[in-house]
């Protein structure tokens, strides 16, 4: 066993952690077989973590949520600094997230339906109501729409979403900035353009 400073093994476990979850879900992880991955007995898994769920929460379901909340914050900062491009960064900053941590989002919210709706209403809920709050802030700027910003924002959440699955899946390398111009171009003069006749 590598003998580590404390805040250096704590980052192993974390990310043997993390890649563990995500190759085999919540509920198929063994502590034992995240010790023996990391190189180390389960009892000094346990100095540092109280349980699964606790290197869970550590390990996959918090750096998420920091993620999440760096998209929105250099998107106000465009906001707020009178970027033309608050928009594209949104849409850069959340493709990027999406594509590079799918498996985890994935393990997150569909291995287990309650505890992926408890994450949902927990994490990402609270991330769109917060960029919907943004949205209806930013009237006469780029962002003013006239979409409801309750039914816009998670829209524009699960356009993200839905193109960085199909390019997984697809086995394709997405161009972020070329995704996130098109997803601008649809939002801007799609969401305040004129309204479609009944």
């Amino acid at each position: 066993m590598v003998r580590l400073h404390a805040e250096e093994r704590r980052r192993q476990l974390l990310a043997v952690a993390r890649e563990e979850f995500a190759r085999v879900g919540p509920e198929g992880a063994r502590i034992s077989d995240i010790a023996k991955l990391a190189g180390v007995n389960v009892a000094l898994l346990y100095r540092y973590f109280e349980s699964k769920e606790q290197l869970f929460e550590e390990a996959v379901v918090e750096p998420i949520d920091h993620l999440l909340q760096d998209v929105l914050a250099q998107t106000v900062a465009g906001s707020i600094n009178g970027s033309s491009d608050a928009v594209t960064i949104f849409y850069r900053g959340l493709l990027e997230v999406f594509v590079e941590y799918l498996d985890l989002f994935n393990v997150v919210l569909f291995s287990d339906r309650d505890s992926g709706q408890e994450f949902y209403l927990r994490r990402i809920a609270p991330f769109i109501d917060s960029l919907a709050e943004h949205v209806r802030g930013a009237a006469g700027t780029l962002w003013a729409q006239n979409a409801d910003p309750a039914l816009s924002s998670p829209m524009c959440v699960g356009m993200c979403w839905g193109i960085a699955m199909d390019a997984h899946f697809r086995g394709v390398e997405l161009d972020t900035d070329e995704v996130a111009r098109v997803l601008t171009m649809i939002t801007v003069q799609g969401l305040r353009g004129e309204t479609p006749p009944r």
